[in-house]
């Protein structure tokens, strides 16, 4: 794999593809959103112990640029590209990223098109991606991801893409698409429940209605819980909406190829469906991919590629749980490069990942 440097601006060779922000006026701190990066101080401590020879990291969904500015502050050797699909997000990252100058480079982009994005670099010391949706999205009436407004049920992260919104999601769906989707998130036995009412209600097109269907259609018993009865339908119309299984399954591989050997890979996710994801990637490029029998031995040629940094990865701990609730769910998982061909072993993940999904 051949490296390519950043150049003296930091943004290599060629630069048609950084994010240019609109003249907005805003100035750092006005945007009204308070954000808290998640498990950041684990983040920062695997990077630093784990120095490759790029010095370049890939923040892939930079967000509000939390992250970025913490490694920024603590690992001087360091040069950020950050990459999100969302516009809003990334106008906000450059007001607050700006003044480190040529050691930062946005661009627009998504999971799927991770390679173009930080183009013409192609080897790098890591690559981050907190999973999800962040808190200026989930406090933006407008965007349409909380039931707590009743605003336009849009929930879109790149809201510049022409995507489909819930709102005509809901409308192209049948009830048994619906179902399948809410057990895929965890829903269980109320799933078609909830379908049906929903699709028996349309047309509604906002946040509030959606939210009052679900809890109408809770059983009494179950409508005064710690979590609100809408929280995981929201969740599962959200990630559906943004193909965000799709983008994570294409992420994974591009993200670890990019990697120089000694590189790390470092994901946040927020709930098991993702997790299982990032897990079972993790342990296959940890194991070459082999299915053979443990009792028997690997027989089929299988060969490691990288090792997992902790096995179970990194939770918050109680102070970070109660100074930013959101994190509560969240764990951060590492995995370090070890092999310079990594060919065989994503040709070999392509091969099961569609059995993962099953």
């Amino acid at each position: 794999m051949v490296k390519e440097p950043l150049d003296k601006s930091g943004r290599g060779a060629r630069n048609h593809d950084v994010y240019a922000p609109r003249d907005t006026g805003k100035e750092s701190g006005d945007s009204g959103f308070t954000h808290l990066p998640v498990l950041a101080a684990q983040v920062v401590e695997v990077f630093r112990n784990h120095q490759a020879q790029s010095g370049v990291i890939v923040d892939a969904t930079v967000g509000l640029g939390g992250h970025s500015q913490r490694l920024l502050d603590e690992l001087a050797w360091i040069h950020i590209i950050g990459v999100d699909r969302d516009l809003d997000a990334l106008e906000l990252a450059h007001t607050r990223l700006r003044s480190y100058g040529s050691r930062v480079r946005l661009t627009h982009g998504t999971f799927s098109t991770l390679a173009a994005a930080v183009a013409p670099v192609t080897a790098v010391a890591g690559v981050l991606a907190d999973l999800g949706v962040s808190s200026m999205q989930l406090d933006d009436p407008e965007r349409g991801f909380s039931f707590r407004f009743d605003t336009p049920l849009d929930m879109r992260m790149d809201r510049s893409s022409g995507s489909m919104t819930v709102s005509e999601l809901l409308e192209s769906v049948t009830v048994e698409d619906l179902t399948r989707l809410f057990r895929q998130h965890g829903i269980g036995s109320l799933s078609s429940r909830y379908a049906s009412a929903i699709k028996s209600a349309l047309p509604f097109h906002t946040t509030g209605q959606l939210g009052q269907i679900v809890l109408e259609a809770t059983p009494m018993r179950l409508r005064h819980g710690r979590i609100h009865p809408a929280t995981k339908v929201f969740q599962a119309l959200r990630v559906r909406v943004n193909d965000e299984v799709g983008e994570l399954t294409q992420f994974l591989p591009t993200a670890f190829s990019l990697l120089e050997c000694g590189g790390v890979l470092q994901v946040i996710s927020y709930h098991s469906g993702e997790d299982r994801l990032v897990k079972r990637f993790m342990r296959l490029i940890e194991t070459g991919g082999c299915l053979c029998s443990p009792r028997l031995g690997c027989t089929c040629g299988a060969t490691p590629a990288g090792e997992r940094i902790v096995r179970h990865g990194f939770v918050p701990d109680d102070e970070e749980a109660r100074a930013n609730p959101r994190s509560r769910s969240a764990r951060l998982r590492a995995l370090k490069r070890t092999r310079s061909d990594v060919s065989g072993v994503i040709d070999r993940y392509w091969d099961q990942v569609a059995t993962w999904q099953g």
